[in-house]
């Protein structure tokens, strides 16, 4: 296992104290990338930041709450770095295919929930997911880096790697506090 920060975004509401009394807070977005759960960026603060001001556009602004996770591949379908989950993921898709289920309007959601409802082989409590070309390549929270300037390949050092956890309790998720803005934050003095 390994500790994990990580950061939930959220529109401020004027409401500090109930978000960490009551968070973390749960997506039920028909839209969410990785289904119902508690999103949360991975790691770098900057996801949590472009998200806030590019990503969601809150109008009222946005509040950055930090957690810590024990994270471990027997609770989390990570199709970031393990590479038998991407192997199932992709075979599930193929699968999909074959059987006359996969359109070009089939989601990332639908082939988890394929996995979870249909096939019944799908056992975690968590989805860590990266978001490739989540962020404009002209974003101001974006930090690439090419192998060649002559061509299009990059590495992003900062990839809008998420979390999707289907509970608030599940790998160990703790210490939820506000991280942003910092007049939110217990102890701040103006």
């Amino acid at each position: 296992m390994a500790n994990k920060n990580v950061f939930q975004t959220l529109e401020d509401r004027g409401n500090p104290d109930e978000i960490e009394k009551h968070g973390p807070y749960v997506c039920k977005r028909e839209s969410a990338w990785l289904g119902v759960g508690y999103y949360f960026w991975d790691t770098f603060i900057n996801n949590a930041h472009w998200w806030g001001i590019e990503g969601a556009c809150y109008r009222n602004g946005y509040v950055i709450c930090k957690a810590e996770c024990d994270f471990n591949i027997k609770d989390c379908f990570d199709l970031v770095g393990e590479t038998d989950h991407i192997q199932m993921f992709h075979d599930t898709v193929d699968l999909m295919k074959k059987k006359g289920l996969l359109t070009s309007k089939t989601t990332v959601s639908r082939v988890i929930n394929y996995l979870m409802d249909d096939l019944k082989i799908f056992n975690y409590n968590a989805i860590r997911a990266y978001g490739v070309h989540s962020k404009s390549k002209n974003s101001r929270y974006n930090s690439i880096i090419y192998f060649n300037p002559s061509r299009v390949q990059y590495l992003d050092v900062l990839p809008a790697i998420q979390f999707c956890f289907f509970k608030n309790d599940v790998m160990a998720l703790c210490n939820y506090k506000i991280v942003y803005p910092s007049e939110y934050i217990d102890g701040y003095l103006v």
